[in-house]
C-alpha cells in the first residue's frame, strides 16, 4: 500500500484528496494546506467524507519531513514557479517521489535548465522520482496524439487545442492574476500578458510530444489574443467589468522542419463572446496530411461542468500514475520517458 501526501487542496487537489481517502490501495499520511482555516481539520471532513484520521496542516516543514512514499503536488506553480519548484526539490531530496500537476511541471528542462538540474539533483539525493502530468497540458497532446500518429502516412501539421468556458472556475488567482481576465487588453500586469510566458505554458507539452514522435524542435513562437466583453460579467472567480478581457486564446507554434505543431488554449467567460473562434467545448487533435484526421474529445457529459470534470480527470491521472512512478528508477521523467525506466523492466 502506497503512503500518500496530498499537497494543496484547491479544486483539483480536493478531488484528489477525496479519491486517495477512498482508495483501498492508498494510505493518506499527510495533507498540506495553505488556508489557516483548513489547518487542523481532519482530511475526511475537509473533503466531505467521514473522518480519515489525518489532520491537514499549513506547516510546510512538517509535511516535508513526514514519512511517505509519494506526494501528489498541486501547488500554484503558474503563479509561484520558484516557490513550487523549491517545494518539489525539498520533497524529492527527503526521499519522497513526486507527481506534480501544472503546465510548468510537464517538461521542466524546456522551461528552465536550472530548474530541471535542481530536480535531477534532488532525485539523486533522495533516490526519488519526479513526473509532471495533467490533462491539458499533460495528457491530450502528450499521450493521445502519438497514438493517432500511428495512423498517418504523412503529416505536415499537428494541432492540439483546448476550448473551455471558465465562468464556473472559482480560482481568482489563476483567472485574474495569471490569465488576465477582467483587465484591460493593454495591461501588462497579468502573467500571461507576456507572449513568452504564454508560450512557456505549452512548450513543455510540445517538447514531450515531439520527443514521443522522434522530432526535433527547430524554433517556436508564443502568442496571445484577447477579446473584451461588451457587458459586465459576474463569474465564479469574481467580477469582469465591461470593456475588459473576457475571452482569450494563447499557445505556441513550433517549427519541426517538414512538420509544424501548434498547441493552444481557448477560454471564454460567456459562450457568445469571440464568435469567430472555435466554439466546441472540449479537446481537439488535428492532423493535416495523409490522411487528414480530427479527434474531438470531451470530458464530462451534457449538463456537467466541463472545467470541473477536467479537474477530476487531472486528479485521477495523477492518482492512477502512482504505480508507474513508484516502479521507476530515480530521476526526472515526462510522459514520453516514464515507462522506459521501470525497476521491473517495463
Amino acid at each position: 500500500m502506497a503512503r500518500v501526501i496530498q499537497w494543496a487542496t484547491g479544486v483539483t487537489g480536493m478531488m484528489a484528496l477525496r479519491h486517495v481517502v477512498q482508495r483501498p490501495d492508498l494510505e493518506l499520511v499527510g495533507v498540506r494546506v495553505y488556508d489557516p482555516a483548513k489547518s487542523g481539520v481532519d482530511a475526511g471532513e475537509l473533503c466531505g467524507l467521514p473522518l480519515a484520521g489525518v489532520t491537514a496542516t499549513d506547516d510546510r516543514d512538517a509535511v516535508i519531513n513526514a514519512d511517505a512514499d509519494i506526494v501528489l503536488y498541486m501547488g500554484k506553480v503558474e503563479t509561484d514557479t520558484p516557490g513550487c519548484f523549491r517545494d518539489v526539490c525539498d520533497l524529492l531530496a527527503s526521499g519522497k517521489n513526486v507527481i506534480a500537476t501544472g503546465s510548468r511541471f510537464i517538461h521542466p528542462r524546456s522551461l528552465d535548465a536550472g530548474l530541471a538540474d535542481g530536480i535531477e539533483s534532488a532525485c539523486r539525493a533522495g533516490s526519488s522520482s519526479f513526473l509532471g502530468l495533467g490533462l491539458y497540458p499533460g495528457f491530450i497532446g502528450e499521450s493521445l496524439t502519438p497514438i493517432l500518429a500511428r495512423l498517418s502516412a504523412r503529416t505536415t501539421h499537428i494541432g492540439v487545442r483546448e476550448v473551455l468556458n471558465y465562468s464556473t472556475y472559482a480560482s481568482h488567482d489563476l483567472i485574474f492574476n495569471a490569465m488576465g481576465f477582467g483587465h484591460h487588453p493593454e495591461d501588462t500586469t497579468p502573467l500571461l500578458s507576456n507572449p513568452e510566458y504564454a508560450a512557456s505554458a505549452w512548450i513543455g507539452s510540445a517538447t514531450v510530444l515531439t520527443q514521443a514522435l522522434g522530432l526535433e524542435i527547430k524554433g517556436f513562437k508564443g502568442y496571445r489574443e484577447v477579446i473584451t466583453t461588451p457587458r459586465a460579467l459576474t463569474v465564479a472567480a469574481g467580477h469582469i467589468p465591461e470593456g475588459t478581457v473576457a475571452a482569450m486564446r494563447f499557445g505556441v507554434n513550433v517549427d519541426c522542419g517538414e512538420l509544424t505543431l501548434s498547441v493552444e488554449h481557448l477560454t471564454r467567460m460567456a459562450d457568445d463572446l469571440a464568435p469567430d473562434w472555435p466554439a466546441d467545448i472540449g479537446y481537439e487533435v488535428t492532423f493535416t496530411g495523409e490522411p487528414d484526421m480530427r479527434l474531438h474529445f470531451v470530458v464530462g457529459s451534457e449538463g456537467q461542468d466541463h472545467a470541473e470534470q477536467g479537474c477530476l480527470a487531472t486528479a485521477m491521472h495523477a492518482i492512477n500514475t502512482i504505480p508507474a512512478v513508484l516502479a521507476a528508477e530515480p530521476g526526472l521523467y515526462d510522459l514520453s520517458t516514464i515507462t522506459r525506466h521501470s525497476r521491473t523492466g517495463g
